[in-house]
């Protein structure tokens, strides 16, 4: 520095033409001149910087208070600039990554599982996409028989089908197989139509959505449509000319596949032996849905005096609450390892 100084002095040439003949980057003779001014050292030890210590269990407490999803997690960006003079982004991604799989393996320890004793009692309904690669993507429209997993013939075709295809759709399950009590499905528009709402209603089928933003509700359909795209995954591998014109005989032939597939959870059974067999399956008529009908809402109308609250997303669970409760009470349902029974509603009215 006293050097380049020197030679300004005398020649009153430019540090960039100095720096340039004594062939320093200019870059580094700046930053040496700021480390200067601001009386730091002028030159570093190379090598990587000592990290600061950090208790590992206050950082730990920090991360589980985080926002958490199944997969992501909120607030890692200002964590992260509280601690980065601690340890690397990679390295907390990491940490909140493990974090993040302890609570969500938690958290499904905890979930109620439900185990579908009676078939023809509760339908569920979901849709799903398989993406075919260059060919496209196709949509599926699942619907089965929770009690013997037995899959009814799905909707399949190229388009997303729109709510007037899913209820002449419903409606010609019904016609063939007989109407469930119960029909589960998600709060997506077209599973909610007014078409759809219309064939429900006609057949006195009652509705069971799931609360909002909430799929695990719903698992065993989500389940069911796992079980279809991996089968239908197989057919379509074999497809010799383009499997998307006869896409529905190959949905098709894979719930087909699927129906005829001995399960353990079945003892040995396959589905397609469980839904049929004679005598199992109970009769519901119009006169006898009314009174069930009747029954839950005078059920709903006391869990909302109870807890003396209002709102749609209230009525929603006491709505869910009080038709779990009749199908558990008549033993079509068995609820296991069950600590909550939905979002947004009070635990201790689970169990009457």
């Amino acid at each position: 520095m006293e050097i380049i100084e020197e030679m300004k002095d005398r020649t009153r040439m430019p540090y960039k033409m100095i720096c340039k003949a004594l062939q320093l980057p200019v870059g580094s003779f700046n930053r040496w001149r700021h480390r200067v001014r601001e009386n730091l050292v002028l030159i570093k030890r190379p090598g990587p910087k000592k990290v600061q210590p950090f208790d590992c269990s206050v950082l730990d407490a920090e991360i589980r208070s985080l926002d958490h999803g199944r997969k992501r997690s909120a607030g890692t960006t200002e964590l992260y600039r509280r601690h980065h003079f601690e340890l690397s982004r990679r390295e907390l991604a990491r940490m909140v990554e493990q974090v993040r799989q302890d609570l969500v393996a938690d958290h499904r320890r905890h979930l109620r599982r439900i185990e579908w004793v009676t078939p023809g009692v509760v339908w569920a309904m979901d849709g799903t996409q398989y993406d075919m690669g260059l060919t496209g993507k196709i949509y599926l429209c699942n619907m089965q028989d929770l009690g013997s997993r037995y899959k009814l013939l799905p909707l399949a075709g190229g388009g997303y089908p729109v709510g007037e295809q899913i209820a002449e759709h419903l409606g010609e399950n019904i016609d063939r197989y007989g109407a469930p009590l119960v029909l589960k499905r998600d709060n997506e528009g077209t599973m909610n139509h007014a078409d759809v709402n219309e064939v429900l209603k006609e057949s006195f089928v009652l509705s069971l959505n799931s609360p909002r933003d909430y799929a695990p509700y719903n698992g065993a359909i989500e389940e069911s449509q796992r079980e279809l795209k991996e089968c239908l995954q197989e057919k379509l591998a074999l497809a010799m000319s383009d499997p998307l014109n006869h896409i529905a005989a190959y949905a098709e032939s894979a719930v087909n596949d699927l129906n005829h597939r001995s399960r353990p959870c079945l003892n040995d059974r396959t589905s397609c032996q469980v839904f049929f067999q004679v005598g199992i399956k109970p009769t519901f008529t119009r006169r006898k849905r009314r009174e069930i009908y009747d029954s839950i809402m005078e059920k709903v109308e006391r869990i909302l005096s109870a807890i003396k609250q209002s709102g749609q997303t209230i009525r929603e669970s006491a709505w869910r609450i009080a038709v779990e409760s009749w199908l558990r009470s008549r033993g079509y349902i068995r609820p296991h390892i069950t600590t909550k029974v939905s979002p947004n509603f009070p635990s201790f009215l689970s169990h009457e």
